[in-house]
């Protein structure tokens, strides 16, 4: 597994694992309107590699606002129309308030372990 520490994009530090065909976002810190570019740049950089499949970890994210939740929202339809998904490791806590809150909670499969969201990819 590839291993890339992308650094702190405002209050988000980012790092890329995963394989050339699937990316694996492990997250840090908080997802709000000033760190989102980063992310879609990330998961259109793997696209533009013919790579469709994406797992985000968001077992340490303290704070997700309405801006995160629509770009992992816009990601995975982009990546679906693709024949692609993003899958969800660690939604819990305020994250998954967010995601409950509007709804798009079952949009999503949201995995225990990085191992479980591998498998079957």
């Amino acid at each position: 597994m590839k291993k890339k520490v992308l650094g702190l994009v405002g209050a988000l530090e980012i790092e890329l694992k995963g394989t050339d065909e699937i990316a694996l976002l492990q997250l840090t810190g908080q997802i709000d309107s000033y760190t989102t570019e980063e992310i879609t740049k990330i998961i259109g950089a793997h696209m533009s590699n013919s790579s469709f499949k994406v797992i985000v970890d968001l077992t340490d994210i303290d704070y997700l606002d309405s801006a995160g939740l629509s770009s992992l929202i816009n990601a995975k339809t982009k990546l679906s129309k693709s024949g692609g998904d993003l899958r969800l490791v660690g939604l819990k806590g305020k994250a998954k308030d967010v995601f409950d809150l509007a709804g798009f909670t079952a949009l999503f499969n949201n995995f225990d372990s990085h191992e479980e969201a591998f498998e079957g990819f």
